[in-house]
C-alpha cells in the first residue's frame, strides 16, 4: 500500500566531500523506487561541488551560504515533495533496503519510523556497536519525552518522518540549531504521533572525529554546546506541548544523568563561561543522583556507581577532570579502561 508514496531523502552536507559520494550513492540505490534525493550543500569550501556535479540529473542540489544543520534541514524540506522525509547526514549512508523496510512498517498515523545505525569508523570499518546504544521503547516515546525530554532514538540518518509532522515543526530557528538539529526533530516528533521502531540496522553512522555526538575529543566547549542544544530542545518541547494542550511543567533536562554530568563539569571547569545562571555544585550533584535513580534505562548497579561518581567528581582535581573528559563521557572508552585494568590485574597475579 505504500509502494507508490514518494519518499524524499535530504542529504545535508558541509565540507564532507570525502564521504559525500558514498552517501549520495546509497540514497540513489534504494530498492524502494519512489524516492527523490535532494542534497543541500551548506556553503562547502572543499571538493563537494565537483562531486555533486557527477550526479547531475540524478538528484536535486540546493546550494546556500553556510547556515548550519538547521538551515540545511529547512532548505531541504522546503524543496522536498515526499510524503515521508529522511534527513541523511553526508558522512552517513543507508543500506539498499532501508527505505523499503521503513515504508513496509509505515502507517498513516505515524510521526516517524526509526531504525538502528551501525557505527563504523572513517574508513567504514565496523566498531561493533550501533546507535542508539539503548533498546527502543515501542509505545512509550511520548510519555518518555514529556517526562525526560528524551527517548531512545538513532542519530539523524535513522529517522523517516511524516511530512505532516515536519510541516508542524519546520522551519526551525537556524541560528539556534546550527548543530544538533536532529535532536529538535526527533524530540518533537513524539508529540505528534506514534513512533514505529524497527529492530534492525538499516544504515551506517560514521564516527570520524568531526561529529558532534561521536567526537574524537570531548572539550568543555563541546559540553556547553550540547547543553545549549538540550536546553533549547526542552524549550521547544514545552512550547509545542502547550499548543497541543499537553503542557510540560517539569525541568526535563535535570532528569537526565548525562545532562547533569555535563552541567556539573561545565560549572567546575569553566565557571565564568557556564551557560546556566543559578547553578551550584551541590544543587547539580543532588539533581544528578536523583536523575540516576529515576532514569528508566539504568539498572541498579549503574545507579549505585553513577551516584558515587557524582559525589566524587567535585572532589577530584580539576586538571584530572580536564584531561579525562573522554573517559567520563564515552562508554566505549570506560569499557576499554576496565578491560585493561582487569588484564593488568591478571598479569600481576600471574607474576606473583
Amino acid at each position: 500500500m505504500t509502494a507508490d508514496r514518494l519518499v524524499t531523502i535530504v542529504i545535508n552536507n558541509y565540507n564532507y566531500g570525502r564521504f559525500l559520494e558514498r552517501s549520495v550513492t546509497s540514497a540513489l540505490r534504494q530498492t524502494y523506487r519512489a524516492v527523490e534525493v535532494i542534497v543541500v550543500d551548506d556553503g562547502s569550501t572543499d571538493n563537494s561541488a565537483a562531486i555533486l556535479a557527477a550526479f547531475h540529473g540524478r538528484c536535486k542540489v540546493v546550494t546556500q551560504p553556510n547556515l548550519g544543520q538547521g538551515g540545511a534541514y529547512n532548505a531541504g524540506f522546503a524543496a522536498s515533495r515526499g510524503e515521508a522525509v529522511l534527513f541523511l547526514d553526508a558522512d552517513d549512508a543507508l543500506y539498499p533496503d532501508a527505505i523499503a523496510t521503513a515504508m513496509a512498517a509505515w502507517r498513516d498515523d505515524v510521526a516517524k519510523v526509526q531504525f538502528y545505525l551501525d557505527v563504523v569508523d572513517a574508513d567504514e570499518r565496523p566498531l561493533g556497536r550501533r546507535k542508539p546504544n539503548l533498546a527502543f521503547t515501542p509505545g512509550k516515546e511520548e510519555s518518555l519525552v514529556r517526562y525526560y525530554g528524551y527517548y531512545p532514538s538513532p542519530a539523524a540518518s535513522g529517522n523517516l518522518y511524516a511530512r505532516r509532522v515536519l510541516e508542524r515543526i519546520l522551519p526551525m530557528d537556524a541560528a539556534r540549531w546550527r548543530k544538533g538539529a536532529d535532536g529538535y526533530t526527533v524530540a518533537l516528533a513524539a508529540l505528534y504521533g506514534p513512533i514505529v521502531s524497527i529492530d534492525r540496522s538499516l544504515g551506517l553512522y560514521r564516527a570520524h572525529g568531526g561529529n558532534q555526538s561521536e567526537t574524537g575529543g570531548i572539550t568543555v566547549a563541546l559540553l556547553r554546546r550540547r547543553l545549549g542544544n538540550e536546553l533549547d530542545r526542552e524549550a521547544a518541547l514545552k512550547a509545542h506541548a502547550a499548543t497541543l494542550g499537553r503542557s510540560i511543567d517539569r525541568d526535563l533536562c535535570m532528569t537526565i544523568p548525562q545532562h547533569c554530568k555535563s552541567r556539573l563539569l561545565s560549572l567546575l571547569l569553566e565557571p565564568a563561561a557556564h551557560p546556566v545562571a543559578g547553578d551550584g555544585v551541590i544543587k547539580l550533584v543532588l539533581a544528578a543522583i536523583g536523575a540516576s535513580w529515576r532514569f528508566p534505562h539504568s539498572r541498579l548497579p549503574k545507579r549505585i556507581v553513577s551516584s558515587l561518581a557524582f559525589v566524587a567528581i567535585p572532589l577530584l582535581p580539576r586538571r584530572w577532570l580536564q584531561r579525562h573528559l573522554d573517559l567520563l563521557f564515552r562508554a566505549e572508552l570506560r569499557e576499554g579502561f576496565r578491560l585493561s585494568a582487569r588484564q593488568s590485574a591478571g598479569a600481576r597475579a600471574a607474576l606473583s
